[in-house]
């Protein structure tokens, strides 16, 4: 069995290592296939910047397997609540086994907590890849329906 690392990386170095990943995952996951591929590399450096960016990689040696990004701010609602809202995730399909996932969620919190002192941290999920049972095992609440309509 392989060995698979969890890590803390700076943003503005995993920006660029997330381009390879971005194809796959948008190919798999996107439900809104009308619009192509075309990240807004400049506000994600802009926020890593501004250390609202948090970037959390699984890797089986030098390969990029997985990874978490999180904007990190105080929620709009409740200013004294630092909130981590997880932009995006994705672990590569072969891994998608065992405990991969959950551990890199397990790992994300431990930073988010020691490291970013965040309060709460708000996930989403995919309705035809829907991973509920991992978030509630990890004892997250289902507290929101997200709809979308293209106009």
């Amino acid at each position: 069995m392989s060995i698979v690392q969890y890590a803390d990386v700076p943003p503005l170095k995993f920006l660029e290592e997330m381009k390879i990943l971005f194809p796959k995952h948008y190919e798999e996951l996107c439900v809104t296939k009308e619009f192509p591929l075309d990240p807004d590399y400049e506000t994600y450096d802009r926020l890593a910047n501004n250390g609202m960016l948090r970037c959390i990689t699984c890797r089986v040696g030098e390969d990029l397997i997985g990874y978490i990004v999180f904007i990190i701010q105080p929620h709009l609602h409740y200013k004294s609540c630092k909130t981590a809202f997880e932009d995006i995730y994705y672990i590569a399909p072969e891994y998608r086994k065992g405990r991969v996932g959950i551990k890199l969620f397990q790992y994300a919190e431990k930073v988010l907590k020691d490291m970013c002192k965040v309060d709460r941290v708000i996930l989403h999920t995919k309705v035809h890849m829907d991973n509920s049972r991992i978030f509630e095992y990890l004892k997250y609440r289902n507290s929101d329906k997200l709809f979308t309509k293209l106009l």
